[in-house]
């Protein structure tokens, strides 16, 4: 009762003020904020401790499928909003999806990111094929094959392609051949100190600047945008073809790349990599279409013409 009492005269004090639309001083903010905190509708008890049960149980559990499974097997109904207030609070884990990727949509500008992965040949050769891309256009600013796949040699496909750019950050994936290390190193340049978990991450940060970030363990879709361009060279371009030999892989891959880079329209873009500065001029006003083969016609190029 005491309570209320306060709270109605702190909503007399306010109405008798003189101005026509009454403004709260930092003390009224101050009273409301504190009364709030002891003076509020609350559920009771018993389900504060069934939704703090469960969320702590079930990290994973959004507040919606909290709130469907105390109507459904309790009886008990409660808003999704009211559900969130007395979840369990956590602090977000880097390998928590959501909290991933707010990094390479805000960072996404400075972001390479790259991946290996095993194309075999007629004869059951098996040859590594190094992607690397730019994340925020898409674009692949490095593609080169090897049947031995060392640290030296991915170090140096690196520096190759940024031999007139290069990236703030290189995303990858925790695979032995970036020189994994049992546990994480502090490494310093500049008077600056950075974390780094593969011997990759070492040369990267004393060598060329770059900060090399590896995908946080136990979250396959870290790295979700270099393996969709993985999938679509094997979808589009490997898996129609038999492999002869690397010298066979090599020029397959090339030709494909440009035109993935310069005329291959992405859907996740919505728009080229790198287009082709043709593709900047006027369109005609009438003209026919020219459909330029790719790969002797497994794909096209398609163009208007005058």
């Amino acid at each position: 009762m005491l309570v209320r009492v306060l709270a109605l005269r702190q909503q007399l004090a306010v109405y008798k003020r003189k101005a026509k639309r009454p403004r709260l001083r930092n003390l009224d903010r101050l009273f409301w904020s504190l009364l709030s905190r002891i003076w509020r509708p609350a559920i009771p008890r018993e389900h504060i401790a069934f939704i703090r049960r469960i969320s702590s149980d079930h990290p994973e559990y959004g507040e919606d499928r909290i709130a469907l499974e105390l109507e459904i097997k309790f009886g008990i109904r409660h808003s999704p909003t009211t559900i969130r207030k007395y979840m369990v609070k956590r602090r977000p884990d880097p390998r928590d999806p959501q909290a991933w990727r707010t990094f390479p949509r805000n960072q996404a500008e400075g972001i390479w990111t790259c991946d290996f992965f095993v194309q075999h040949t007629i004869r059951f050769h098996a040859f590594y094929v190094l992607v690397v891309m730019e994340l925020a256009s898409r674009k692949i600013v490095c593609l080169n094959v090897t049947a031995h796949p060392t640290l030296e040699w991915t170090k140096q496909q690196i520096r190759n392609a940024s031999f007139e750019e290069q990236p703030k950050f290189l995303l990858h994936d925790n695979d032995g051949k970036f020189g994994q290390f049992g546990r994480p190193v502090q490494v310093e340049r500049a008077g600056k100190q950075v974390s780094c978990r593969s011997a990759l991450d070492v040369w990267l940060w004393r060598v060329m600047g770059i900060r090399g970030i590896p995908t946080p363990h136990g979250a396959p879709n870290a790295a979700a945008h270099i393996e969709r361009a993985i999938g679509t060279l094997r979808r589009e371009c490997l898996d129609h073809m038999l492999i002869w030999n690397e010298r066979h892989l090599k020029q397959a891959l090339a030709e494909f790349i440009a035109w993935y880079n310069g005329g291959r329209v992405h859907q996740g873009l919505n728009g080229i990599p790198d287009p082709d500065p043709v593709l900047a001029e006027p369109k005609p006003v009438s003209g026919r279409l020219v459909a330029i083969p790719v790969l002797n016609g497994l794909h096209h190029d398609y163009r208007l013409v005058a």
